[in-house]
């Protein structure tokens, strides 16, 4: 076993006012020395934003005699408060050109994050360019910036991310063994996260009676969004609505990739394995069956695909289609008789009153997601479970008025019509369970 004694480093030195005097910044050199001379072979330094003083920084290491790595602490931008909060905290010094960048976009998340990626990159060139091989990015749970400096720099490939599960696993330590979810929060991680956060243990491996834990009430946070996704959400669907056409053309959109938001949804965009199915997705969008929730088929696909792998190298994932939608009750009768001719359709269908139709039994639950690897057990991270189907509806019935028409004024036409809907349709979870060659859209033609 060998170890490596790792010490830290302020590359622009800390004074009162975030910037310490020539003899100050001289006193902490000296005394970084002492720390290598007595043993530490690695520093580490703290956050910075001016890539010049870091470089600068190194110099004078290497003209004192310090010989050890010296690798860069790179903090991605997420968020600007965030920013504020922690260069504060650290008394970090920040570049004008970064303050006048930020200071027109400090209230867009997206945009900050954008320019955080940008930024880093542009930092991380600079500091490889000068001979530097090594970089210690912060993710503060936020690991996706990191990852797109590492893609910019060309130093991973998208494609090589591999996701340990279908869903991110969460940072809480106390839900590490968690691995097994119902599949209707999928687009809703946080909320789902926050519903179950006072079960005193999770679903391992197979449901069985973890799924008994309550879930915690509907509160404000479930509807929560941050202000940059809540702008694009009033961009992309606060238009008006004079039919359940324009309804239907919105879903399709969705779909199809051609809006970014959903109010179903807290993840931005279409997911890499929807794309595979967003044609058909968007053909029975425009029948009338309001698709929040899908995923296509899958027979062995390798664990490393781009679209749908998960669980590392050397295994093979597979998935029933499933798809999850709002309906009239007209269009929901005419497809219950539809899957009476497919015997490996199942579904729950109920209403926000919580009148139901199903073709199962309320304790049943139904692995739709599972993996095989080396040297391990079957691993069955999603499943639908008609117990948590019932808990889901009311969520996402309630995102109908108080994430979408909430949108429109008191009054206006395009919010009758959706509060309309939420009180009429029927929420439906489909579940194809032939996934090798089964048709889960055939179901739908002639509807």
């Amino acid at each position: 076993m060998v170890f490596s004694l790792c010490t830290e480093a302020h590359p622009d030195a800390i004074g009162s006012n975030g910037v310490a005097t020539p003899e100050a910044y001289q006193s902490d050199l000296a005394y970084l020395k002492k720390k290598v001379d007595a043993g530490a072979d690695l520093i580490v330094t703290q956050l910075f934003y001016d890539t010049d003083i870091f470089l600068k920084f190194v110099n004078d290491c290497r003209q004192i005699g310090i010989t050890c790595p010296i690798v860069p602490g790179i903090m991605p931008i997420n968020n600007y408060k965030g920013f504020v909060r922690m260069t504060g905290f650290c008394k970090t010094k920040i570049p004008d050109e970064v303050t006048a960048a930020l200071e027109p976009i400090k209230d867009n998340d997206e945009a900050v994050k954008s320019y955080g990626i940008h930024l880093g990159t542009e930092m991380c060139r600079k500091i490889l360019a000068h001979g530097i091989k090594t970089l210690h990015l912060y993710t503060l749970n936020m690991e996706k910036s990191a990852l797109a400096i590492l893609m910019n720099l060309g130093l991973i490939e998208e494609s090589k991310i591999s996701r340990s599960l279908p869903w991110r696993r969460p940072a809480n330590v106390f839900r590490v063994k968690e691995d097994v979810r119902p599949i209707f929060w999928a687009n809703r991680p946080k909320s789902y996260l926050s519903r179950t956060i006072g079960w005193d243990q999770y679903p391992q491996g197979r449901w069985g009676d973890s799924r008994n834990p309550s879930y915690g009430a509907l509160s404000d946070y479930q509807f929560m969004r941050p202000r940059a996704r809540d702008k694009k959400l009033q961009e992309e669907w606060a238009t008006p609505l004079k039919s359940i056409d324009d309804i239907q053309e919105k879903f399709k959109n969705h779909c199809l990739g051609k809006l970014r938001s959903s109010p179903w949804s807290e993840l931005d965009g279409l997911q890499p394995e929807t794309k595979i199915i967003h044609e058909q997705l968007g053909k029975i969008n425009l029948k009338g069956f309001l698709t929040i929730n899908s995923q296509p088929a899958v027979n062995g696909e390798r664990s490393d695909s781009p679209s749908v792998g998960w669980g590392g190298p050397g295994g093979y994932v597979y998935q029933k289609a499933y798809l999850e939608f709002f309906c009239s009750l007209d269009k929901l009768d005419a497809l219950v008789k539809k899957c009476n001719s497919f015997s490996s359709l199942t579904y729950v269908a109920v209403n926000k009153k919580g009148n139901l139709l199903s073709n199962i039994g309320l304790t049943d639950v139904n692995a739709v997601t599972w993996g095989v690897f080396p040297a391990k057990e079957i691993i069955q991270p999603t499943v639908v479970d008609p117990a948590s189907f019932m808990v889901w509806k009311d969520e996402a019935f309630e995102i109908w008025s108080r994430s979408w028409s909430a949108l429109y004024p008191d009054g206006d036409p395009s919010k009758n019509l959706l509060e309309e809907i939420q009180s009429s349709y029927y929420l439906v979870s489909l579940v194809d369970n032939n996934y090798m060659d089964g048709n889960i859209f055939g179901v739908f033609e002639d509807l």
